[in-house]
């Protein structure tokens, strides 16, 4: 009989049984075969539309869209949507929990969580119904997906301190997938780097702001309806979403910005210290408001999104200036 076990905050009668993934090698399959996590997520592709989320105790970052599968190259992997891109530390993967279930509905499983060793939330997955989730079952059936996680592993142990942070192997890896930022902005967003103002000078003019702020700062983008870029993440996947939010929400110390498809919820209580960076880059410069915790750790990263323009957007520029006045 299969072992069970039961995550907290679940209730009793939410148990699965489970294994780590498997893949049963296909004849002719690649070398990217030898990795289960490279085909479950190239097969994901063939899902359709998904609803994507990555979610800290204090920050939730969820959209809607269509998996774009993976490159990879060592343990990172890379996904670009249209609108997001996700880098995703595949050494933190463990196990999918695939218990949770849409409290709407009493049958279908809707969505399931890769988790890491201890149980933590790396990535969310959402999915329809009908053909949908057919097509999620199949995809579960064929990675025999589940909840109990190689006890053998050790659980990773990131730290704050930037001396023990080996950027130049995340640099390169990202270089090797192409496309990316900052690697200090993925370490911070993945937890591997914490709150070192110091490291953030060298980049460019940074400025600390007053915390209080950040509600109305919130507010007054969706006021002007302003194309934004959000980095978050947990410490299996780094999360950029660019997205125009128009509704504004706040519920006690939980704020929420809703767009078409895409929800940004943070708990401004937790936001220990905000950052406001400056940096020029030949003729374009780019501002980005950084928000962190009390341990340091980065909840979220907030940037006008690329445009044609080499300038940045005026009102976006006005809107952070207003914090540093």
């Amino acid at each position: 009989m299969p072992p069970y076990i039961e995550l907290e905050n679940m209730p009793s009668a939410a148990v699965a049984s489970a294994t780590r993934p498997t893949v049963r090698p296909e004849s002719g399959s690649g070398g990217d075969d030898a990795n289960p996590w490279a085909v479950f997520l190239r097969d994901l592709a063939g899902v359709g539309q998904i609803r994507i989320g990555t979610s800290l105790p204090a920050v939730t970052l969820e959209h809607r869209g269509n998996w774009p599968g993976a490159r990879l190259t060592g343990v990172l992997g890379i996904a670009s949507g249209r609108r997001f891109r996700l880098w995703m530390m595949l050494r933190h993967w463990s196990h999918i929990d695939r218990s949770r279930r849409d409290a709407a509905v009493a049958d279908p499983l809707r969505r399931f969580r890769v988790l890491d060793v201890q149980g933590a939330p790396l990535l969310d997955l959402g999915f329809g119904e009908g053909r949908q989730e057919i097509a999620l079952e199949a995809l579960i059936g064929r990675h025999n997906v589940c909840r109990i996680p190689s006890w053998s592993e050790a659980a990773s142990t990131l730290t704050g301190n930037p001396q023990s942070f080996n950027g130049n192997v995340l640099r390169r890896q990202m270089a090797e997938l192409g496309g990316s930022p900052n690697a200090d902005d993925i370490a911070e967003a993945t937890g591997q780097l914490r709150l070192y103002p110091a490291r953030l000078r060298e980049r460019g003019h940074v400025a600390a702001v007053d915390v209080e702020l950040i509600p109305c700062f919130l507010e007054a983008l969706a006021e002007q309806a302003l194309p934004v870029r959000i980095v978050t993440g947990t410490s299996g996947v780094a999360h950029s979403l660019d997205s125009t939010f128009f509704g504004y929400r706040r519920e006690g110390s939980w704020q929420a910005l809703r767009g078409d498809s895409s929800l940004f919820r943070i708990d401004a209580s937790k936001i220990d210290s905000a950052w406001v960076l400056n940096v020029s880059e030949g003729a374009r410069e780019h501002t980005t408001l950084r928000l962190y915790d009390a341990r340091g750790r980065s909840l979220a990263t907030l940037g006008a999104a690329p445009g044609f323009a080499a300038e940045e957007n005026p009102i976006w520029r006005t809107l952070v200036n207003a914090l540093r006045d």
